[in-house]
């Protein structure tokens, strides 16, 4: 899926998205998530987290 939202961070400066990966044991990558800027880490680590489980219905 494709978003053109921005978005500005603005306790850490960041003006455009935010990337959250998720990474296996061994380093391998297993997903890539970019938000807006404007979406706390916390909510995209576990909006991250709940897709890669399977607990969400965004791909």
């Amino acid at each position: 899926m494709i978003c053109t939202d921005v978005g500005l961070d603005a306790g850490k400066q960041i003006n455009g998205g935010k990337r959250f990966i998720t990474v296996d044991l061994l380093g391998l990558v297993l997903r890539v998530l970019v938000t807006s800027g404007s979406v706390p880490e916390r909510a995209g680590a576990k909006l991250n987290v709940y897709v890669l489980a399977g607990l969400s219905d965004e791909r």
